[in-house]
This record gives structure tokens, C-alpha cells and sequence, in this order.
């Protein structure tokens, strides 16, 4: 005879295998409540999210660039991107509206990350290695979209009234002059901080509200109330960050003066892309469009070279590599000098260390069967 103790215990398996039951069976619809019931498919983001629609001034991202909806990289949906009209842009920044590169072709995945950022007012960052394209990304979005564009280059040794401003003598009087970022903010306009991993700490502090949603411009040197220091930011500022690092440092070696970055600051960015050098093809289209008088076998074999610099370059073999703007010199030096060996010292082999140009010249000679130093 069983003890009440185990009694009591199997009834009370036995009640909890029947309230799960009851459950499971309260939860799934009489029609699929069987053994070989199948999962149901994840449900598709279309089928939550209202399809995007184009508004007034807008155009859809694929017209923008000028390339077919199939043209898109998996995973990349077209979507509205604004277009700003000119003579409704701020006439203190209105000369700063780029003009289109038309040798630069975009990276397609990359362009649409930071133009959907710009689009939706994201604050940015975009790293990559030397020559990638970065600022050149941005000041052909501007340019096709009408956005006004205000570069900065950073340094380790500048102060915050660069970018925000400071007061001037002028006629004998005291006057306060906006920085280039005060203007942006103030006109609406692109601020694009170039070379931001070298920026001292401290500086960037400043700019750690202006990074936050709803983000607001205090200048604490401007004198005044606070009501003359208080900035909101135009609707059409934004704020784009470029650099070789991601503002955690360079282990590498390669990008001397970076320094490691605030976290807090770090953490405020919206979006982040990494721009890489081209692939093969999109590079020989790029030189070919940029150096139209050079001959495809020839760009080919530029390219290779400028792979396998690279690969040394990264495995730190040689100190400095062959960017896709040191290949386009390199060409239209060539066209002007008749001499392609000629055209690779003065273009980039006479910036090597004699050991680095050692290499170099090995290469070239695996690739082009002479040496570019005789």
C-alpha cells in the first residue's frame, strides 16, 4: 500500500499535467491542435510595417542613384530620400551645397545605411581604411540631395571654439563668430567631422547633447544669457563622424595619432558603417571613368598590384598601402608622363621606405614583368 505521501505526490503530477494540457490545448486552434501540426512561417516585415510612400520633394533611393531596384544588396529595401530645394536652403550655407562627383561611383549598400541616416536625422559614424571613399560618400549624397555640407578636419591639438566659435576683435569691438558646427546647427546644414579618431576626448564632450535625440547646442563661452548661448537645431541639421577607427584605439600601428574615444560618446551614434576599398570590377570602373585614356589591361593590372600592397600592407609587411584616389593619381600621371614606372614613383613608391620599395618593385615585376625602378 502506497504511503499518503506518494499519493499526494502523483495527484499532484497529475493535476499539473492536466492544467498544461488544458493550456496547450486553450491555446491552439481546434484545426492545427494535432501531432503533425507545422510552424507556422516568421512573419514577414512587410506584413507589420506600412509599405513607404513618397512625399513631396522626395525621390525613391534607387532613383537617386540611378540604379534598378535589383541593383539593391539583400537585405536593403528602397526607400524615400529627400530632396532639398535650393533656393529654400539658408543663404549663409547655400554656397556650401556640393557640387556631384561624377567620377565617384557609389558602394550601394553602404550609400543607402548613410542616407537613410541623413534621411531620418541619424548621428553618424563612418569608418574605413585610408582612400576608401568616406568623405567622398557623404558630399555626393549631399550634392544629389541639395543638403548644404561643412567639412572639418580635426586635429589633436585644436580647442573647442573651432567649432563652435569665439570671440573676435573687429572695429574695436568684441563680437562673438560661430564655429562651423554653430553655423550647421544654426543654418541646417551637414556637419562633416573628418579625421574625428584623432579629436582629443574633451573636445568631443561638447558635442554629446547635439549627439542625443532631440539633441540641443550650448555655447557655455558665449557671452550672454542663457537664452544667447541656448541653440535649438534647424530641422535639416545632421551630423556625420569619419575616421580610420571606430574610437577604441589602433592596435595596428597604422593610424598614428587616433586616440581612444569616450564611450558616452561612442555610444551616441545612431549608425555606423564600414566602408572597405571596392571590389575588383567596381574599382576598374571606378579608374576607367576617372582615366579614360588608359587601356583595361592595363587598369587590371593596377588593381592587382594595388591587392596585393594591400595584403602586405595589412599583414604589416609594408608601411604604407595603395588607395583607389593613389591609383587614380598613378593613372592620370601616367597619361600625362607617357611612362607608367615613371608615373608609380613619383605617384606613391618614392613616399616607401627603401625596404618597402624593395617589395613594391617585386610585385610589380610579378605583375607587369619589369621592374619600375629600371
Amino acid at each position: 500500500m502506497l504511503s499518503p505521501e506518494v499519493v499526494l505526490q502523483d495527484r499532484v503530477k497529475e493535476a499539473i499535467k492536466a492544467e498544461m494540457l488544458r493550456h496547450a490545448a486553450a491555446s491552439t486552434p481546434a484545426t492545427t491542435a494535432t501531432a503533425s501540426t507545422k510552424l507556422e512561417k516568421p512573419v514577414a516585415l512587410k506584413d507589420v510595417v506600412d509599405a513607404p510612400i513618397l512625399n513631396d520633394g522626395q525621390v525613391w533611393f534607387t532613383d537617386l542613384l540611378k540604379i534598378g531596384k535589383s541593383d539593391l544588396p539583400k537585405g536593403v529595401e528602397d526607400f524615400p530620400v529627400t530632396v532639398l530645394d535650393p533656393a529654400l536652403v539658408a543663404e549663409e550655407v547655400r554656397s556650401f551645397i556640393p557640387i556631384v562627383d561624377r567620377n565617384y561611383t557609389m558602394q550601394v549598400d553602404q550609400a543607402a545605411g548613410i542616407a537613410f541616416a541623413i534621411e531620418h536625422g541619424d548621428r553618424s559614424l563612418i569608418t574605413g581604411p585610408t582612400g576608401s571613399g568616406k568623405s567622398s560618400m557623404v558630399k555626393n549624397l549631399c550634392a544629389m540631395t541639395n543638403r548644404p555640407m561643412i567639412r572639418v578636419n580635426m586635429t589633436s591639438d585644436m580647442e573647442s571654439s573651432i567649432l563652435f566659435g569665439s570671440l573676435l576683435v573687429e572695429g574695436g569691438a568684441t563680437v562673438w563668430k560661430d564655429g562651423p558646427v554653430t553655423e550647421a546647427v544654426r543654418f541646417g546644414a551637414v556637419v562633416c567631422i573628418d579625421e574625428w579618431d584623432v579629436t582629443p576626448p574633451e573636445i568631443l564632450f561638447g558635442l554629446q547633447w547635439l549627439f542625443e535625440e532631440d539633441g540641443r547646442l550650448y555655447l557655455k563661452e558665449k557671452p550672454g544669457t542663457s537664452k544667447d548661448k541656448f541653440l535649438v537645431p534647424h530641422q535639416q541639421f545632421r551630423i556625420v563622424c569619419l575616421g580610420n577607427t571606430i574610437g577604441q584605439g589602433d592596435e595596428t600601428g597604422k593610424f598614428a595619432g587616433v586616440n581612444v574615444q569616450n564611450s558616452a560618446t561612442i555610444d551616441r551614434f545612431q549608425t555606423t558603417v564600414h566602408l572597405g576599398y571596392l571590389d575588383f570590377d567596381h574599382e576598374r570602373k571606378v579608374i576607367a571613368k576617372a582615366v579614360p585614356a588608359l587601356q583595361a589591361d592595363f587598369i587590371k593590372k593596377m588593381i592587382q598590384l594595388a591587392h596585393l600592397v594591400r595584403a602586405a600592407y595589412e599583414q604589416g609587411n609594408i608601411n604604407l598601402t595603395m588607395s583607389p584616389r593613389t591609383l587614380i593619381n598613378w593613372g592620370r600621371k601616367t597619361k600625362d608622363t607617357a611612362s607608367p614606372e615613371r608615373a608609380l614613383r613619383i605617384a606613391f613608391a618614392n613616399k616607401l621606405r627603401d625596404n618597402d620599395a624593395r617589395i613594391l618593385d617585386e610585385m610589380h615585376t610579378k605583375v607587369f614583368g619589369t621592374s619600375f625602378r629600371s
